[in-house]
């Protein structure tokens, strides 16, 4: 059997990954057949919800930093995608708070040798954050930029001139250099990218690399409600985030004027929902005090996540939320 086409697609929270999975899914060539591994930060899921019927197999992660993902949840989910499913290319997507040098590790370990060919590794930055020391000093967020092969500018409608600068100047100095660098709007990433060279001294095993046991091959089950359960609340915290996610199930119905003038009331780091509203289903972002929504597929149930560098207040969240909540006829 071949060996499976493997690219990691990083970058911090908020910078547009799943938009540009999506791009991906969509311009990918029709004789081959792709998969998604994804892992969340929080516990709910939501990005992994977004990329299904995207014509890819989805596999979620989620939960925790991805400091602890290279042990067996992420293996489990990665040996289920590779001998279910046999695709031709995989993408994963780590949390946004994530090393991606512990992914790589466990992706080079020898009993993914003959299984696994690792591609181009994409890293997407918002370039307004390459001027902000709050980004240029965190870990994960250097060690995302050091181990891509391609970096792509996201989200730049909302840069300036200087932001460009200062994303022009980075690229110039990486050393080693960068195999290319994009500087897109949406997410519009080509499949194409995805095929230029890898630089083997970036994929070099880190020195602390830690030996992993033969892969497991059980798979634990996606979070789901129980029969008649309305709601479900589920919470997480490292890396100095927190988050509080919600499932609700098909009779849970948000009023969606209501909902955007709760977003916009909302001071945290990032909101991300696949709601069924009295609108239709939609998809609601935010970042950056940026909230965006777009219609979406037919939903089974509602899925809202918000991550914060502060601990929350989840009782007084959940609350606002219900009170937003119309019962489906």
């Amino acid at each position: 059997m071949a060996r499976v086409r493997t690219h990691l697609i990083t970058g911090f929270l908020g910078v547009g990954k799943t938009t540009a999975i999506l791009h991906l899914l969509q311009h990918k060539p029709a004789d081959e057949k792709w998969a998604v591994l994804v892992n969340e930060f929080g516990e709910v899921g939501v990005d992994g919800a977004i990329l299904a019927g995207q014509g890819a197999v989805v596999r979620e992660v989620p939960g925790g930093c991805l400091c602890c993902v290279s042990g067996l949840p992420f293996q489990m989910g990665l040996n289920w995608l590779i001998s279910r499913e046999q695709p031709d290319v995989l993408l994963i997507e780590p949390t946004g708070l994530g090393h991606p040098r512990q992914v790589l590790e466990t992706l080079r370990n020898e009993h993914y040798q003959d299984v696994l060919e690792l591609g181009a590794n994409v890293c997407l930055v918002d370039p307004r954050h390459l001027s902000q020391p709050r980004y240029l000093e965190h870990q994960a967020f250097i060690d995302q930029l050091q181990l891509a092969d391609v970096v792509v500018a996201n989200k730049t409608d909302f840069a300036t001139d200087a932001d460009r600068q200062c994303f022009d100047d980075f690229i110039a100095r990486s050393q080693p250099a960068k195999a290319a660098s994009e500087w897109l709007t949406h997410g519009q990433l080509e499949p194409q990218l995805l095929l230029l060279p890898v630089d083997a001294d970036r994929l070099a095993i880190h020195p602390h690399a830690h030996a992993h046991e033969s892969p497991a091959t059980d798979v634990q089950a996606p979070l789901a409600l129980a029969p008649g359960e309305p709601w479900r609340r589920f919470s997480n915290q490292g890396q100095g985030h927190f988050s509080v996610g919600w499932l609700f199930n098909e009779q849970q119905q948000f009023s969606l004027d209501g909902l955007r003038d709760w977003v916009a009331q909302l001071d945290v780091v990032r909101l991300k929902a696949l709601l069924l509203t009295d609108q239709g289903p939609m998809v609601i972002n935010m970042r950056d005090g940026i909230a965006s929504e777009m219609p979406t597929r037919a939903l089974d149930e509602s899925r809202l996540e918000i991550i914060a560098d502060q601990p929350l207040d989840e009782a007084q969240l959940e609350q606002q939320l219900l009170a937003l909540i119309g019962h489906r006829q």
